[in-house]
């Protein structure tokens, strides 16, 4: 769950701390998802300022689970399925997390007393994506690469 909005902010629209933490994860996801819709070509351009080191992959000759992300999630914005299959193909799963997020977060604030179902949820999504984002690094690891 990614949540960045600073909570001194938040206060001026929400003061119990539950509904500002569904806020925050709410407003921080659709702001992750117009920055991929709007400036899809301009991400990579940025990021490409800032030098990239991949610790595993200097190490043990193979990329993390994540890498290639944001460059799939770029990929992604475009409507572009197949390279951002080829960047790293657990970007749909990041997608569809932070597409899931703003839908749950909407109903946690409208239905307060559901927060507790929505949680659940999103973290029992969120570890299934860790799980998976493991599983395929492994897979990668100790399949040979042609």
């Amino acid at each position: 769950e990614i949540a960045f909005i600073p909570k001194w902010l938040l206060g001026y629209w929400i003061k119990s701390d539950e509904n500002q933490y569904d806020l925050n994860i709410l407003l921080s996801n659709i702001v992750i998802i117009l920055v991929f819709l709007v400036f899809k070509n301009q991400v990579i351009v940025f990021l490409n300022f800032f030098p990239h080191y991949c610790l595993f992959d200097k190490l043990i000759g193979i990329e993390c689970p994540v890498c290639g992300i944001t460059r799939s999630l770029c990929e992604i914005s475009e409507g572009d399925i197949k390279s951002a299959n080829a960047f790293n193909s657990n970007g749909i799963i990041v997608a569809f997390f932070f597409a899931i997020q703003v839908p749950l977060r909407l109903f946690a604030l409208i239905n307060s007393k559901k927060g507790y179902l929505v949680k659940f949820i999103s973290k029992t999504i969120s570890n299934m994506i860790i799980i998976i984002l493991l599983l395929t690094w492994l897979l990668k690891f100790f399949t040979p690469q042609i």
